[in-house]
């Protein structure tokens, strides 16, 4: 009786086993899918459902959410800093409702920016946290900043 109950034991240890194995290369070809999906731009506007009738030069797409304090600083910086943008294509996208992404961005002035798309389109866009900043140069990814970045570190980028 107690080899049975060691066998079972142990069938259930090696499936739970792998049943993580599998999840976790699941996420991770995931994760390298919307990577791979992120350093087109255009393919990324079409997945987030928009037209692609043209590139700017050099874009800076930034992924908040208004509830980050982190988000909240980086807006600030960009509306502080806004002509040094004027030249090169801003987008703004959350996967927030639409009212609430908004209304967000009015308050730092930046609603002009945003680009609509869905929830479940941006988080099919997007993994990780919260801001991200993309910049793209004629439509490739040069650069990916995870986290709150400094205005001087994307001028830079640009200025490349």
């Amino acid at each position: 009786m107690k080899k049975k109950v060691i066998i079972i034991f142990g069938v259930l240890v090696v499936l739970a086993i792998a049943w993580m194995g599998y999840v976790s290369v699941k996420e991770l070809n995931r994760k390298k899918a919307i990577e791979h999906a992120q350093n087109d731009l255009s393919q990324l506007l079409n997945q987030l459902g928009q037209s692609v009738d043209h590139i700017a030069p050099l874009t800076i797409l930034v992924f908040f959410n208004s509830g980050c304090e982190h988000c909240q600083w980086e807006m600030q910086e960009i509306n502080k800093h806004i002509d040094q943008f004027a030249k090169h294509q801003l987008l703004l996208v959350s996967f927030e409702p639409e009212q609430k992404a908004a209304t967000f961005l009015n308050q730092y002035g930046l609603s002009d920016f945003y680009l609509k798309s869905t929830p479940e389109r941006v988080m099919a866009a997007f993994t990780g946290g919260v801001p991200q900043t993309l910049i793209y140069r004629n439509g490739r990814l040069k650069k990916h900043f995870k986290g709150e970045v400094k205005i001087e570190a994307i001028t830079d980028v640009l200025r490349q």
